[in-house]
Protein backbone atom coordinates (compact mmCIF):
# COMPACT_ATOMS: atom_id res chain seq x y z
CA UNK A 1 0.00 0.00 0.00
CA UNK A 2 3.03 2.23 -0.38
CA UNK A 3 5.08 3.30 -3.37
CA UNK A 4 6.13 0.22 -5.30
CA UNK A 5 3.22 -1.94 -4.12
CA UNK A 6 1.55 -3.87 -6.93
CA UNK A 7 -1.57 -2.27 -8.34
CA UNK A 8 -4.76 -3.67 -6.84
CA UNK A 9 -6.77 -6.10 -8.95
CA UNK A 10 -10.36 -7.22 -8.61
CA UNK A 11 -12.07 -10.01 -10.50
CA UNK A 12 -15.68 -9.40 -11.53
CA UNK A 13 -18.35 -12.11 -11.71
CA UNK A 14 -17.97 -12.42 -15.50
CA UNK A 15 -14.28 -13.28 -15.08
CA UNK A 16 -12.77 -10.04 -16.36
CA UNK A 17 -10.43 -8.13 -14.08
CA UNK A 18 -9.89 -4.47 -13.21
CA UNK A 19 -6.56 -2.86 -12.36
CA UNK A 20 -6.80 0.16 -10.07
CA UNK A 21 -4.46 2.24 -7.93
CA UNK A 22 -3.39 2.43 -4.32
CA UNK A 23 -3.87 5.98 -3.05
CA UNK A 24 -2.91 6.60 0.59
CA UNK A 25 -3.96 3.15 1.67
CA UNK A 26 -7.20 3.10 -0.32
CA UNK A 27 -7.93 1.03 -3.43
CA UNK A 28 -9.26 3.29 -6.19
CA UNK A 29 -10.88 2.14 -9.45
CA UNK A 30 -12.07 4.78 -11.88
CA UNK A 31 -14.14 4.72 -15.04
CA UNK A 32 -15.68 1.27 -14.65
CA UNK A 33 -18.54 0.94 -17.19
CA UNK A 34 -21.91 -0.22 -15.95
CA UNK A 35 -23.64 0.34 -19.31
CA UNK A 36 -22.62 0.59 -22.92
CA UNK A 37 -21.79 4.03 -24.26
CA UNK A 38 -25.07 5.74 -25.24
CA UNK A 39 -24.04 6.62 -28.77
CA UNK A 40 -25.62 5.96 -32.14
CA UNK A 41 -28.82 3.97 -31.77
CA UNK A 42 -28.25 3.74 -28.01
CA UNK A 43 -28.10 7.50 -27.45
CA UNK A 44 -31.75 7.91 -26.46
CA UNK A 45 -32.41 4.27 -25.58
CA UNK A 46 -32.73 2.66 -22.17
CA UNK A 47 -29.28 1.74 -20.77
CA UNK A 48 -27.81 -1.52 -22.05
CA UNK A 49 -25.51 -3.44 -19.65
CA UNK A 50 -21.78 -3.15 -20.32
CA UNK A 51 -20.25 -6.07 -22.16
CA UNK A 52 -17.85 -8.35 -20.26
CA UNK A 53 -14.19 -8.37 -21.23
CA UNK A 54 -11.40 -10.92 -21.08
CA UNK A 55 -8.20 -10.32 -19.17
CA UNK A 56 -7.35 -7.13 -17.28
CA UNK A 57 -8.93 -3.74 -17.96
CA UNK A 58 -7.28 -0.53 -16.77
CA UNK A 59 -9.38 1.42 -14.24
CA UNK A 60 -7.07 4.28 -13.34
CA UNK A 61 -8.75 7.16 -15.20
CA UNK A 62 -12.20 8.70 -14.83
CA UNK A 63 -14.66 8.21 -17.64
CA UNK A 64 -15.69 11.39 -19.47
CA UNK A 65 -18.39 13.41 -17.76
CA UNK A 66 -21.74 13.54 -19.52
CA UNK A 67 -21.53 16.10 -22.36
CA UNK A 68 -21.97 19.63 -21.00
CA UNK A 69 -20.58 23.14 -21.09
CA UNK A 70 -18.63 24.98 -18.37
CA UNK A 71 -20.81 26.69 -15.79
CA UNK A 72 -20.03 30.12 -17.27
CA UNK A 73 -20.11 29.18 -20.94
CA UNK A 74 -19.30 31.67 -23.67
CA UNK A 75 -20.59 31.14 -27.18
CA UNK A 76 -17.27 29.58 -28.18
CA UNK A 77 -16.86 27.43 -25.05
CA UNK A 78 -15.68 23.89 -25.82
CA UNK A 79 -17.82 20.89 -24.91
CA UNK A 80 -16.74 19.04 -21.80
CA UNK A 81 -17.06 15.29 -21.48
CA UNK A 82 -18.20 12.72 -23.97
CA UNK A 83 -20.68 9.99 -24.81
CA UNK A 84 -18.92 7.15 -22.95
CA UNK A 85 -19.99 8.54 -19.59
CA UNK A 86 -22.01 5.71 -17.99
CA UNK A 87 -19.43 4.57 -15.46
CA UNK A 88 -18.83 4.19 -11.76
CA UNK A 89 -15.80 4.88 -9.58
CA UNK A 90 -14.96 2.82 -6.51
CA UNK A 91 -12.93 3.73 -3.42
CA UNK A 92 -12.48 0.72 -1.13
CA UNK A 93 -10.43 -0.10 1.95
CA UNK A 94 -8.25 -3.20 2.02
CA UNK A 95 -10.59 -6.15 2.52
CA UNK A 96 -10.20 -9.83 3.27
CA UNK A 97 -11.90 -12.36 0.98
CA UNK A 98 -15.57 -12.67 1.90
CA UNK A 99 -15.72 -9.24 3.58
CA UNK A 100 -19.17 -7.69 3.88
CA UNK A 101 -18.50 -3.98 4.15
CA UNK A 102 -21.23 -1.31 3.97
CA UNK A 103 -21.59 0.40 0.60
CA UNK A 104 -22.37 4.04 -0.17
CA UNK A 105 -23.43 5.06 -3.70
CA UNK A 106 -23.18 8.78 -4.55
CA UNK A 107 -25.35 10.56 -7.13
CA UNK A 108 -24.11 14.06 -8.00
CA UNK A 109 -26.34 17.06 -8.58
CA UNK A 110 -26.21 19.80 -11.19
CA UNK A 111 -29.73 20.70 -12.27
CA UNK A 112 -30.05 17.59 -14.50
CA UNK A 113 -27.80 19.18 -17.15
CA UNK A 114 -24.32 19.45 -15.61
CA UNK A 115 -22.08 17.88 -12.97
CA UNK A 116 -19.73 14.89 -12.81
CA UNK A 117 -18.63 12.18 -10.43
CA UNK A 118 -15.02 13.14 -11.18
CA UNK A 119 -15.38 16.47 -9.33
CA UNK A 120 -12.62 16.41 -6.64
CA UNK A 121 -15.15 17.48 -4.03
CA UNK A 122 -16.73 14.02 -4.44
CA UNK A 123 -13.53 12.04 -3.87
CA UNK A 124 -14.59 9.06 -1.77
CA UNK A 125 -11.33 8.27 0.03
CA UNK A 126 -12.55 9.73 3.34
CA UNK A 127 -15.42 7.24 3.38
CA UNK A 128 -13.20 4.30 2.41
CA UNK A 129 -10.87 5.10 5.31
CA UNK A 130 -13.86 4.58 7.61
CA UNK A 131 -14.44 1.06 6.32
CA UNK A 132 -17.02 1.89 3.63
CA UNK A 133 -16.92 0.84 -0.03
CA UNK A 134 -17.74 4.12 -1.76
CA UNK A 135 -19.17 4.23 -5.29
CA UNK A 136 -19.84 7.36 -7.35
CA UNK A 137 -21.78 7.13 -10.57
CA UNK A 138 -22.59 9.15 -13.66
CA UNK A 139 -25.85 9.26 -15.56
CA UNK A 140 -27.05 10.94 -18.75
CA UNK A 141 -27.78 14.64 -18.43
CA UNK A 142 -29.39 17.34 -20.53
CA UNK A 143 -31.35 16.30 -23.59
CA UNK A 144 -29.76 12.82 -23.59
CA UNK A 145 -31.04 12.04 -20.11
CA UNK A 146 -34.14 14.16 -19.57
CA UNK A 147 -35.60 15.72 -22.73
CA UNK A 148 -38.96 14.08 -23.29
CA UNK A 149 -40.11 12.81 -26.69
CA UNK A 150 -43.68 11.77 -25.94
CA UNK A 151 -44.64 11.05 -29.58
CA UNK A 152 -41.52 9.12 -30.52
CA UNK A 153 -42.34 5.63 -29.21
CA UNK A 154 -42.06 2.81 -31.70
CA UNK A 155 -44.80 0.22 -31.69
CA UNK A 156 -43.50 -3.04 -30.29
CA UNK A 157 -40.29 -1.51 -28.92
CA UNK A 158 -40.00 -1.91 -25.11
CA UNK A 159 -40.04 1.58 -23.66
CA UNK A 160 -40.27 3.12 -27.11
CA UNK A 161 -37.52 4.60 -29.25
CA UNK A 162 -36.71 7.16 -26.57
CA UNK A 163 -38.12 6.13 -23.18
CA UNK A 164 -38.85 8.91 -20.72
CA UNK A 165 -36.48 9.80 -17.91
CA UNK A 166 -33.46 8.01 -19.36
CA UNK A 167 -31.26 9.51 -16.65
CA UNK A 168 -33.39 7.81 -14.00
CA UNK A 169 -33.16 4.52 -15.87
CA UNK A 170 -29.38 4.96 -15.79
CA UNK A 171 -29.50 5.21 -11.99
CA UNK A 172 -31.47 1.97 -11.76
CA UNK A 173 -28.96 0.28 -14.08
CA UNK A 174 -26.04 1.50 -11.97
CA UNK A 175 -27.68 0.25 -8.77
CA UNK A 176 -28.27 -3.13 -10.41
CA UNK A 177 -24.57 -3.17 -11.34
CA UNK A 178 -23.66 -2.45 -7.71
CA UNK A 179 -25.86 -5.31 -6.49
CA UNK A 180 -24.21 -7.75 -8.90
CA UNK A 181 -20.56 -6.61 -8.70
CA UNK A 182 -19.75 -4.78 -5.47
CA UNK A 183 -18.83 -7.95 -3.57
CA UNK A 184 -15.66 -8.02 -5.71
CA UNK A 185 -14.42 -5.11 -3.55
CA UNK A 186 -15.67 -6.64 -0.30
CA UNK A 187 -18.89 -4.65 -0.35
CA UNK A 188 -22.15 -6.06 0.95
CA UNK A 189 -24.91 -5.84 -1.69
CA UNK A 190 -27.44 -6.20 1.13
CA UNK A 191 -26.11 -3.09 2.90
CA UNK A 192 -26.29 -0.33 0.27
CA UNK A 193 -26.87 3.32 1.12
CA UNK A 194 -27.64 5.62 -1.80
CA UNK A 195 -27.09 9.32 -1.28
CA UNK A 196 -27.23 12.42 -3.39
CA UNK A 197 -27.63 16.17 -3.28
CA UNK A 198 -29.92 18.59 -5.13
CA UNK A 199 -30.79 17.06 -8.53
CA UNK A 200 -29.02 13.89 -7.40
CA UNK A 201 -31.24 13.66 -4.33
CA UNK A 202 -34.30 14.55 -6.42
CA UNK A 203 -33.46 11.80 -8.89
CA UNK A 204 -33.13 9.36 -6.01
CA UNK A 205 -36.49 10.49 -4.62
CA UNK A 206 -37.97 9.60 -8.02
CA UNK A 207 -36.21 6.21 -8.00
CA UNK A 208 -37.39 5.42 -4.46
CA UNK A 209 -40.98 5.79 -5.69
CA UNK A 210 -40.45 3.21 -8.46
CA UNK A 211 -41.23 -0.46 -7.79
CA UNK A 212 -38.08 -1.37 -9.77
CA UNK A 213 -35.88 0.07 -6.99
CA UNK A 214 -37.05 -2.38 -4.35
CA UNK A 215 -34.24 -4.64 -3.24
CA UNK A 216 -31.49 -2.48 -4.73
CA UNK A 217 -30.85 -0.42 -1.59
CA UNK A 218 -31.47 -0.49 2.12
CA UNK A 219 -30.77 3.12 3.15
CA UNK A 220 -31.04 6.52 1.51
CA UNK A 221 -29.62 9.96 2.33
CA UNK A 222 -31.28 12.85 0.50
CA UNK A 223 -29.52 16.22 0.80
CA UNK A 224 -31.67 19.16 -0.35
CA UNK A 225 -33.83 16.97 -2.60
CA UNK A 226 -34.96 18.84 -5.72
CA UNK A 227 -38.20 16.98 -6.44
CA UNK A 228 -40.01 19.43 -8.74
CA UNK A 229 -40.84 17.54 -11.95
CA UNK A 230 -42.35 18.54 -15.26
CA UNK A 231 -45.80 17.73 -16.52
CA UNK A 232 -46.13 16.41 -20.06
CA UNK A 233 -47.13 19.91 -21.16
CA UNK A 234 -44.10 21.51 -19.50
CA UNK A 235 -41.81 18.86 -20.99
CA UNK A 236 -43.20 19.57 -24.46
CA UNK A 237 -42.59 23.30 -23.95
CA UNK A 238 -39.01 22.57 -22.88
CA UNK A 239 -38.41 20.43 -25.96
CA UNK A 240 -39.77 23.14 -28.25
CA UNK A 241 -37.66 25.77 -26.49
CA UNK A 242 -34.41 23.82 -26.80
CA UNK A 243 -35.14 23.04 -30.45
CA UNK A 244 -36.01 26.64 -31.30
CA UNK A 245 -32.82 28.00 -29.74
CA UNK A 246 -30.77 25.28 -31.46
CA UNK A 247 -32.42 26.07 -34.79
CA UNK A 248 -33.90 22.60 -35.45
CA UNK A 249 -37.30 20.91 -35.40
CA UNK A 250 -38.53 19.71 -31.98
CA UNK A 251 -38.31 16.02 -32.90
CA UNK A 252 -36.12 13.13 -31.88
CA UNK A 253 -34.77 12.83 -35.41
CA UNK A 254 -33.81 16.51 -35.67
CA UNK A 255 -32.43 16.94 -32.17
CA UNK A 256 -30.56 13.66 -32.44
CA UNK A 257 -28.45 14.95 -35.33
CA UNK A 258 -28.27 18.61 -34.28
CA UNK A 259 -24.84 20.08 -33.68
CA UNK A 260 -24.00 19.29 -30.03
CA UNK A 261 -22.70 22.81 -29.23
CA UNK A 262 -25.96 24.36 -30.45
CA UNK A 263 -28.07 22.07 -28.29
CA UNK A 264 -25.88 22.44 -25.21
CA UNK A 265 -25.83 26.22 -25.51
CA UNK A 266 -29.62 26.21 -25.89
CA UNK A 267 -30.01 24.35 -22.59
CA UNK A 268 -27.49 26.61 -20.82
CA UNK A 269 -29.12 29.78 -22.12
CA UNK A 270 -32.49 28.62 -20.83
CA UNK A 271 -30.98 27.69 -17.47
CA UNK A 272 -29.34 31.10 -17.07
CA UNK A 273 -32.21 33.36 -18.19
CA UNK A 274 -35.62 33.26 -16.46
CA UNK A 275 -37.07 35.74 -18.98
CA UNK A 276 -36.00 33.49 -21.84
CA UNK A 277 -37.66 30.50 -20.20
CA UNK A 278 -40.91 32.41 -19.85
CA UNK A 279 -40.67 33.65 -23.43
CA UNK A 280 -40.60 30.03 -24.56
CA UNK A 281 -43.53 28.94 -22.42
CA UNK A 282 -41.76 27.60 -19.35
CA UNK A 283 -43.42 28.83 -16.17
CA UNK A 284 -41.71 30.69 -13.36
CA UNK A 285 -41.49 27.58 -11.20
CA UNK A 286 -39.29 25.87 -13.84
CA UNK A 287 -36.00 27.05 -12.36
CA UNK A 288 -34.05 24.76 -14.70
CA UNK A 289 -35.29 23.83 -18.18
CA UNK A 290 -34.90 20.04 -17.98
CA UNK A 291 -36.16 17.81 -15.20
CA UNK A 292 -37.70 14.37 -14.76
CA UNK A 293 -41.15 14.25 -16.34
CA UNK A 294 -44.26 12.57 -14.95
CA UNK A 295 -44.79 10.42 -18.02
CA UNK A 296 -47.12 7.80 -16.51
CA UNK A 297 -44.78 4.88 -17.16
CA UNK A 298 -41.26 5.40 -15.82
CA UNK A 299 -42.48 8.07 -13.39
CA UNK A 300 -46.15 7.48 -12.68
CA UNK A 301 -46.65 10.46 -10.33
CA UNK A 302 -44.72 13.40 -8.86
CA UNK A 303 -42.10 12.06 -6.42
CA UNK A 304 -43.82 12.99 -3.15
CA UNK A 305 -47.09 11.49 -4.39
CA UNK A 306 -45.37 8.41 -5.80
CA UNK A 307 -43.53 7.84 -2.50
CA UNK A 308 -46.78 8.14 -0.54
CA UNK A 309 -48.57 5.71 -2.85
CA UNK A 310 -45.78 3.14 -3.12
CA UNK A 311 -44.82 3.19 0.54
CA UNK A 312 -48.43 2.96 1.72
CA UNK A 313 -49.04 -0.02 -0.55
CA UNK A 314 -45.69 -1.68 0.18
CA UNK A 315 -44.05 -0.27 3.35
CA UNK A 316 -40.34 -0.39 2.53
CA UNK A 317 -37.64 -2.01 4.60
CA UNK A 318 -35.76 1.25 4.21
CA UNK A 319 -33.98 3.73 6.46
CA UNK A 320 -34.00 7.36 5.38
CA UNK A 321 -31.89 10.38 6.35
CA UNK A 322 -33.08 13.60 4.74
CA UNK A 323 -32.43 17.28 5.23
CA UNK A 324 -31.79 20.68 3.74
CA UNK A 325 -29.88 23.91 4.20
CA UNK A 326 -31.37 26.90 5.96
CA UNK A 327 -30.83 29.40 3.12
CA UNK A 328 -30.77 27.25 0.00
CA UNK A 329 -31.48 29.75 -2.76
CA UNK A 330 -28.80 32.21 -1.69
CA UNK A 331 -26.47 30.17 -3.91
CA UNK A 332 -28.41 31.40 -6.94
CA UNK A 333 -29.42 34.90 -5.82
CA UNK A 334 -26.33 36.24 -4.02
CA UNK A 335 -23.49 35.72 -6.55
CA UNK A 336 -24.03 38.19 -9.37
CA UNK A 337 -26.24 40.46 -7.28
CA UNK A 338 -29.63 39.07 -8.34
CA UNK A 339 -30.82 39.30 -4.73
CA UNK A 340 -30.72 43.09 -4.88
CA UNK A 341 -32.65 43.37 -8.15
CA UNK A 342 -35.76 41.41 -7.16
CA UNK A 343 -39.05 43.34 -7.13
CA UNK A 344 -42.24 42.81 -5.14
CA UNK A 345 -43.97 41.95 -8.42
CA UNK A 346 -41.55 39.07 -8.98
CA UNK A 347 -42.19 37.77 -5.48
CA UNK A 348 -45.95 37.80 -5.98
CA UNK A 349 -45.68 36.26 -9.45
CA UNK A 350 -43.67 33.32 -8.13
CA UNK A 351 -46.01 32.86 -5.18
CA UNK A 352 -49.04 32.89 -7.44
CA UNK A 353 -47.60 30.29 -9.81
CA UNK A 354 -46.85 27.85 -6.99
CA UNK A 355 -50.26 28.41 -5.37
CA UNK A 356 -49.27 30.52 -2.39
CA UNK A 357 -51.69 33.33 -1.58
CA UNK A 358 -50.84 36.91 -0.63
CA UNK A 359 -51.71 36.26 3.02
CA UNK A 360 -49.25 33.36 3.14
CA UNK A 361 -46.56 35.53 1.57
CA UNK A 362 -47.07 38.15 4.27
CA UNK A 363 -47.00 35.46 6.95
CA UNK A 364 -43.67 34.21 5.60
CA UNK A 365 -42.34 37.78 5.48
CA UNK A 366 -43.13 38.09 9.18
CA UNK A 367 -40.90 35.10 9.95
CA UNK A 368 -37.81 36.74 8.43
CA UNK A 369 -35.34 38.60 10.64
CA UNK A 370 -35.95 42.36 10.81
CA UNK A 371 -32.75 42.91 8.83
CA UNK A 372 -34.06 40.80 5.92
CA UNK A 373 -37.27 42.47 4.71
CA UNK A 374 -36.24 43.07 1.09
CA UNK A 375 -38.05 41.50 -1.89
CA UNK A 376 -34.87 39.56 -2.70
CA UNK A 377 -34.71 38.02 0.76
CA UNK A 378 -38.39 37.16 0.61
CA UNK A 379 -38.12 35.50 -2.81
CA UNK A 380 -35.06 33.61 -1.61
CA UNK A 381 -37.02 32.31 1.38
CA UNK A 382 -40.05 31.37 -0.74
CA UNK A 383 -37.97 29.48 -3.28
CA UNK A 384 -35.79 27.83 -0.64
CA UNK A 385 -38.91 26.41 0.96
CA UNK A 386 -40.63 25.41 -2.29
CA UNK A 387 -37.69 23.76 -4.02
CA UNK A 388 -35.86 22.12 -1.12
CA UNK A 389 -36.85 22.68 2.50
CA UNK A 390 -40.50 21.66 2.42
CA UNK A 391 -39.86 18.62 0.18
CA UNK A 392 -37.20 17.45 2.64
CA UNK A 393 -39.67 17.77 5.50
CA UNK A 394 -42.39 15.95 3.54
CA UNK A 395 -40.05 13.06 2.75
CA UNK A 396 -39.03 12.83 6.40
CA UNK A 397 -42.70 12.68 7.42
CA UNK A 398 -43.48 9.98 4.84
CA UNK A 399 -40.46 7.94 5.90
CA UNK A 400 -41.41 8.34 9.55
CA UNK A 401 -44.84 6.89 8.78
CA UNK A 402 -44.00 4.09 6.34
CA UNK A 403 -40.27 3.32 6.28
CA UNK A 404 -38.21 1.40 8.80
CA UNK A 405 -36.83 4.63 10.27
CA UNK A 406 -36.36 8.31 9.45
CA UNK A 407 -33.82 10.90 10.54
CA UNK A 408 -33.80 14.60 9.63
CA UNK A 409 -31.27 17.43 9.71
CA UNK A 410 -30.88 21.09 8.79
CA UNK A 411 -27.53 22.62 7.88
CA UNK A 412 -27.36 26.20 9.18
CA UNK A 413 -23.67 27.14 9.23
CA UNK A 414 -23.40 30.56 7.51
CA UNK A 415 -20.66 30.63 4.91
CA UNK A 416 -18.74 33.94 4.96
CA UNK A 417 -18.33 33.92 1.17
CA UNK A 418 -19.59 36.85 -0.95
CA UNK A 419 -18.86 39.34 1.81
CA UNK A 420 -20.76 37.28 4.34
CA UNK A 421 -23.98 37.07 2.31
CA UNK A 422 -23.81 33.48 1.03
CA UNK A 423 -24.93 31.99 4.34
CA UNK A 424 -26.19 28.42 4.64
CA UNK A 425 -26.76 28.23 0.91
CA UNK A 426 -27.42 25.30 -1.38
CA UNK A 427 -24.46 22.94 -1.53
CA UNK A 428 -22.44 24.47 1.30
CA UNK A 429 -22.84 21.25 3.32
CA UNK A 430 -21.08 19.12 0.67
CA UNK A 431 -17.43 19.67 1.69
CA UNK A 432 -18.44 18.97 5.29
CA UNK A 433 -20.21 15.70 4.44
CA UNK A 434 -17.31 14.48 2.29
CA UNK A 435 -14.59 15.77 4.58
CA UNK A 436 -13.09 17.48 1.53
CA UNK A 437 -12.81 21.05 2.81
CA UNK A 438 -9.46 21.49 1.06
CA UNK A 439 -10.77 21.14 -2.51
CA UNK A 440 -11.16 24.14 -4.80
CA UNK A 441 -14.95 23.80 -4.86
CA UNK A 442 -15.02 23.28 -1.12
CA UNK A 443 -13.04 26.48 -0.54
CA UNK A 444 -15.29 28.34 -2.98
CA UNK A 445 -18.29 27.36 -0.88
CA UNK A 446 -16.83 27.75 2.62
CA UNK A 447 -13.97 30.21 2.40
CA UNK A 448 -10.44 29.48 3.65
CA UNK A 449 -11.21 28.72 7.32
CA UNK A 450 -14.25 26.43 7.63
CA UNK A 451 -14.92 24.77 10.99
CA UNK A 452 -13.17 21.40 10.73
CA UNK A 453 -14.95 20.05 13.82
CA UNK A 454 -18.31 20.48 12.08
CA UNK A 455 -16.99 18.56 9.08
CA UNK A 456 -15.80 15.74 11.33
CA UNK A 457 -19.21 15.57 13.04
CA UNK A 458 -21.20 15.48 9.81
CA UNK A 459 -18.91 13.01 8.06
CA UNK A 460 -19.04 10.72 11.08
CA UNK A 461 -22.85 10.89 11.10
CA UNK A 462 -23.14 9.95 7.42
CA UNK A 463 -20.76 7.01 7.88
CA UNK A 464 -22.60 5.81 10.97
CA UNK A 465 -25.90 5.90 9.09
CA UNK A 466 -24.40 3.78 6.31
CA UNK A 467 -22.97 1.34 8.81
CA UNK A 468 -25.98 0.83 11.08
CA UNK A 469 -28.83 3.17 10.10
CA UNK A 470 -28.21 5.50 13.05
CA UNK A 471 -26.42 8.82 12.37
CA UNK A 472 -26.08 9.58 16.07
CA UNK A 473 -29.35 11.31 16.86
CA UNK A 474 -32.87 10.11 17.53
CA UNK A 475 -35.29 9.30 14.70
CA UNK A 476 -37.71 11.81 13.22
CA UNK A 477 -40.92 10.61 14.86
CA UNK A 478 -43.84 11.59 17.03
CA UNK A 479 -46.16 14.59 17.15
CA UNK A 480 -43.30 17.07 17.41
CA UNK A 481 -40.39 15.35 15.62
CA UNK A 482 -36.87 16.56 16.27
CA UNK A 483 -34.31 17.70 13.71
CA UNK A 484 -30.53 17.70 14.01
CA UNK A 485 -29.30 21.23 13.32
CA UNK A 486 -25.70 21.67 12.16
CA UNK A 487 -24.32 25.13 12.92
CA UNK A 488 -21.09 26.83 13.94
CA UNK A 489 -21.92 26.05 17.55
CA UNK A 490 -22.31 22.50 18.81
CA UNK A 491 -24.97 20.65 16.80
CA UNK A 492 -28.39 21.01 18.40
CA UNK A 493 -31.25 18.54 18.36
CA UNK A 494 -34.63 20.26 18.57
CA UNK A 495 -38.02 20.66 16.85
CA UNK A 496 -37.89 22.33 13.45
CA UNK A 497 -37.08 26.02 14.10
CA UNK A 498 -39.67 27.35 11.64
CA UNK A 499 -42.92 25.36 11.87
CA UNK A 500 -45.01 28.35 10.74
CA UNK A 501 -43.03 28.63 7.49
CA UNK A 502 -43.47 24.94 6.77
CA UNK A 503 -47.20 24.98 7.51
CA UNK A 504 -47.80 27.69 4.89
CA UNK A 505 -47.29 25.01 2.21
CA UNK A 506 -49.83 22.54 3.58
CA UNK A 507 -51.93 21.26 0.72
CA UNK A 508 -49.50 22.61 -1.89
CA UNK A 509 -46.51 20.29 -1.46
Amino acid sequence: MTAGTAAPLVTLPHGGQLRGLWEQGVRVFRGVPYAQAPRGTLRFAAPVPALPWPGVRDATEFAPMAPQLPRTARADAPILGGEDCLAVNVWAPPAEPGARLPVMVWVHGGGFFRGAASEPLYDGASFARQGVVFVSLQYRLGIDGFLHFEDEAEAGSPGGAAPANRGLLDLLAALQWVREHISAWGGDPAQVTVFGQSAGAGALACVLGMPASRGLLQRAILQSPSVACQTLQEAAAARRAVAALAGVAPSLAALGVAAPPAVLHAVHRLAADPALRQQHGLGIRNFFPLRPVVDGQVLVAPPLQALAQQWAAHPPDLQVLVGCNAEEMRLYHVPGGAMDRVTEAQVLAFAQEVGLGADAVQALRATLPPTHPTPGELLCALQSDFYYRVPAQRIAALASRWARSAHAYEFAWPSPQWRGRLGAAHGVELPFVFGNLHTATGQELTGPRPPTALAATMHKGWVAFAQRGDPGWAPYAGVQPLVQRFDVASPAYAPHPEPVRLSLWDGLL
